[in-house]
């Protein structure tokens, strides 16, 4: 009886580690690239809101920023640990491009920094929404498609607050 148990835990075992390669086996390229793109968007948007909170006085951009940091600091947790279930590397920074952007933005001040800061933030979560819709639809990891589809309405509200940003921060 022992025995049928040992073996039958080692079935099991063997079934569950097979299981899991294949769940990581149906991650695709799209789903990979969006879920490394996604955690580089994180890194880059709490950056780019505590540059933010740091240089203007502005209170939409300061309403952004804030809500920028939280709920991007919130994804980004979410998206490790995914990246890690599924044995993805997650990128340590932002992409060089983003590293650039916020290079650029961070040398301006004033009414400068907030309208090519708030310009920056639109441009970005409409690019951002249109990534997760094309992971929503073409995705082959149900994990990977049902956070890019959570994360459609928290980046519609940022483009909300970006375009209140923007608004309330006339090109100097």
């Amino acid at each position: 009886m022992r025995r049928f148990i040992i073996c039958t835990g080692l079935a099991v075992l063997a079934l569950g580690v097979g299981a899991e390669r294949a769940h990581a086996a149906t991650v695709s390229g799209l789903d990979e690239q969006f879920l490394k793109t996604a955690i580089q968007g994180d890194r880059f948007e709490i950056a780019g809101g505590r540059l933010a909170l740091a240089k203007t006085q502005n209170p939409a951009v300061r309403t952004l920023a804030t809500r920028l940091v939280k709920d991007h600091g919130k994804s980004l947790k979410e998206s490790l640990a995914l990246a890690k279930r599924l044995g993805i590397s997650a990128p340590k920074r932002p992409a060089p491009s983003m590293q650039w952007e916020l290079q650029v933005v961070s040398t301006l001040s004033g009414a400068a920094f907030d309208h090519w800061y708030s310009d920056l933030e639109v441009k970005d979560h409409v690019q951002d929404i249109s990534e997760a819709a094309d992971e929503v639809h073409s995705g082959a990891n149900a994990a990977v498609r049902r956070s890019a589809r959570q994360e459609i309405p928290t980046l519609r509200k940022h483009l909300k607050l970006s375009r209140a940003a923007l608004k309330a921060s006339p090109a100097a």
